[in-house]
């Protein structure tokens, strides 16, 4: 096979202090690049100053960590770092999107968009994924509903529904390719919320018998449904 030629590359800025700070590289080093179109590129370090790094092109291959599952989470706002925590882990999962709301109870009503979608970036990095997650600006709870209607399944993780409301395990199927994940903030779902929900045919999902964090839900919810869609196995 013919040996494809390509031009170096440099990198500066944040991926050279994360080249020479966090891995540690070297002259010589082969290091993996994922520019976000699900293949992973071996360049080789040519040379490393202080503020940059020269690579050259090895090889290529298509990168097998993503999930055949469509899962997006649609997570409130939370106070502090807890978003961003949130945002991590999800992509960790192996999440494809991640829409953050302002509900009735969400104590947080703004959030810089730029820092959650950096770290994803980070975390997509550190577990080795080659498919950034989208993580959309913050809208209200309102508005998240007329998207739901593009998911093969609705999860409405509801914290009153233990009684009346389903489990993960029936409503999760294996050929299910699409689903969304609703989470509420720290204080749960308004009870206007909960019927806006009920009224578009969405039933309200237990996550069992004890009162989740809402970032415990969100990640929690996330692992367990890739598990029940085949993805762990």
């Amino acid at each position: 096979m013919e040996k494809i030629e390509r031009p170096l590359l440099k990198l500066t800025g944040n991926e050279h202090r994360h080249l020479a700070e966090v891995l540690r590289a070297r002259t010589g080093d082969k290091i993996i690049l994922c520019p976000n179109d699900g293949r992973d590129y071996v360049y080789e370090i040519r040379s490393f100053d202080k503020t940059s790094a020269t690579l050259s092109y090895v090889n290529d291959c298509e990168n097998d960590t993503e999930p055949e599952l469509y899962l997006a989470v649609f997570p409130s706002l939370l106070k502090g770092d807890k978003t961003e925590f949130e945002v991590q882990k999800l992509t960790e999962l192996g999440v494809k999107k991640i829409s953050p709301f302002i509900g009735d109870y969400t104590v947080q009503k703004s959030e810089k968009s730029e820092r959650l979608r950096r770290a994803a970036h980070e975390a997509s990095k550190q577990c080795g994924r080659a498919v950034i997650p989208t993580v959309d600006d913050p809208i209200r709870f309102s508005d998240i509903i007329p998207a739901l209607g593009e998911y093969d399944v609705v999860v409405f993780a509801y914290e009153g529904a233990y009684a009346r409301g389903k489990r993960l395990g029936d409503v999760i199927k294996k050929s299910a390719r699409r689903i969304a994940l609703v989470v509420g903030p720290e204080g749960g779902f308004s009870e206007a919320e909960v019927k806006m929900m009920s009224e578009c045919g969405y039933c309200p999902v237990t996550l069992g018998k004890r009162i989740l964090r809402a970032e415990t839900a969100a990640i929690a919810g996330a692992a367990v449904i890739m598990q029940l869609a085949g993805e762990w196995e």
